[in-house]
């Protein structure tokens, strides 16, 4: 099983990047305006927890926007196949016969394979 992982384009990671930095600036904002009100505990600590997101998430936009090593945001498991999956027999037949009259595989080979091929499930 081999996995692939998905990250966004450099483009799309670059206006995250800056649009995060807008973000991370009005956290501070909702930070230091917490501390002017009557309440500074609910508003203060709501603008940490945006704060935080925001700079994580900008340093994610930052990673992959500028730099080689930025994290995936999917992931895709799958397993590899032999490339002939897909194929009908008759191309199967036509691609073995090509390579025998090429000289590409022995007759042995080319006979080996045809009954390989020939008990596969049609």
């Amino acid at each position: 099983m081999r996995k692939q992982t998905i990250k966004p384009s450099k483009s799309v990671s670059k206006f995250t990047f800056f649009m995060g930095l807008l973000f991370c600036l009005i956290g501070f904002v909702i930070i230091i305006g917490g501390l002017l009100t009557p309440m500074p505990f609910m508003t203060v600590s709501f603008g940490i927890i945006w704060t935080i997101g925001a700079i994580y998430n900008t340093y994610r936009a930052y990673k992959n926007g500028f730099t080689e090593e930025g994290e995936g945001i999917y992931e895709i498991h799958y397993t590899e196949d032999n490339g002939e999956q897909g194929y009908d027999f008759e191309e199967k037949l036509r691609k073995l016969e090509r390579l025998r009259k090429e000289g590409l595989i022995s007759e042995h080979e080319y006979n080996q394979k045809r009954s390989e091929i020939m008990k596969e499930k049609w």
